[in-house]
């Protein structure tokens, strides 16, 4: 490790993880957008995690990034979480243990500020290092499934020729019926169907507001949608006398609305335990989705292990 250079990050540096992120994935997220998503309502500082640098040339090579937020533990209780959210290393710098550095310092500074509990949302490569390195469990897999429609890709173009704004005025005006009361607030599933997890309350969605999503109410079903790259269903909490014809009332209500808005793709992600996937899984082809990996720093934690479910909405880019 002596090649490199190791920072936390803070507003000073937050353009070198932008730099770095949308180097690796292409994304074109500004330094205000990352601003945005680091304030979450639980925190004493706005900057969660580090950056590591090579010292002969000065570049960002690796992050790994943290976003703290609350848990609802089966007792009904709240306890601190974190999320591990943005973990990346340049191809020519894999393979040196930078990732492990960077994670094992971010979960002593969480830790040290009394964090027990850690979950991240992985792809397929990144499980063993989490398991085997970091001493992560997995807990689970999520499971995705896509509805293509058939309409013009109005918001991919407006993405593309970089005028979001146009297709969000454009999809406000879709939505405006569809839209819950203005002081609703959606329960997370997880926890009406009997699991512990990520505590949804009015700061959570206050915060979510980074990004261009709303709650919605339509064929009596309450949901969390989001209007970026597709619809994409971030919760819905199905009612106890939902029906198959109520679903697919509410099932036809969303094509109609990615229609007339112009997304060509609606996404969930579910874990494999819900009524949403239970109801998807009759009618769609499911397909492997992230990992969902735990950590807990207390033997009176580790239980919860078991109890923890996530939903779309709980990823840290929705």
């Amino acid at each position: 490790m002596e090649a490199y250079e190791f920072k936390r990050i803070s507003m000073d540096n937050l353009g070198d993880m932008a730099y770095l992120v949308k180097s690796l994935t292409k994304k074109r997220l500004s330094v205000d957008y990352y601003q945005k998503k680091y304030q979450s309502p639980w925190i004493g500082k706005p900057f969660h995690g580090w950056l590591a640098y090579e010292k002969s040339s000065g570049q960002v090579v690796a992050v790994a990034a943290a976003l703290p937020l609350r848990a609802v533990l089966p007792d009904g209780s709240t306890a601190p979480i974190t999320q591990l959210t943005e973990t990346f290393t340049l191809p020519a710098h894999q393979g040196k243990g930078l990732m492990t550095c960077l994670i094992q310092k971010t979960l002593e500074d969480e830790t040290g500020a009394g964090v027990r509990l850690f979950y991240g949302l992985t792809n397929q490569n990144s499980v063993y290092g989490f398991v085997h390195k970091l001493g992560f469990t997995q807990v689970g897999q999520m499971e995705y499934y896509e509805i293509r429609t058939n309409t013009f890709p109005l918001e991919a173009l407006c993405r593309r020729c970089r005028v979001p704004r146009l297709h969000r005025w454009w999809a406000e005006k879709v939505i405006a019926s569809y839209l819950a009361p203005g002081d609703f607030v959606l329960n997370n599933s997880v926890l009406e169907e009997g699991y512990a997890g990520v505590l949804h309350d009015r700061s959570f969605f206050a915060y979510k507001s980074f990004s261009f999503n709303r709650l919605c109410r339509f064929a009596g079903v309450d949901s969390w949608l989001k209007f970026e790259t597709g619809l994409l269903v971030g919760d819905v909490v199905l009612p106890n006398d939902c029906t198959d014809d109520r679903f697919e009332e509410w099932l036809s209500t969303l094509r109609k609305i990615a229609r007339r808005a112009g997304l060509r793709k609606i996404i969930f992600q579910t874990y494999p335990e819900s009524r949403l996937r239970e109801k998807l899984s009759a009618r769609l082809q499911p397909h492997p989705s992230w990992a969902i990996c735990c950590l807990t720093s207390d033997a009176a934690m580790q239980p919860l292990l078991e109890k923890m479910r996530f939903g779309y909405g709980d990823f840290d880019t929705f």
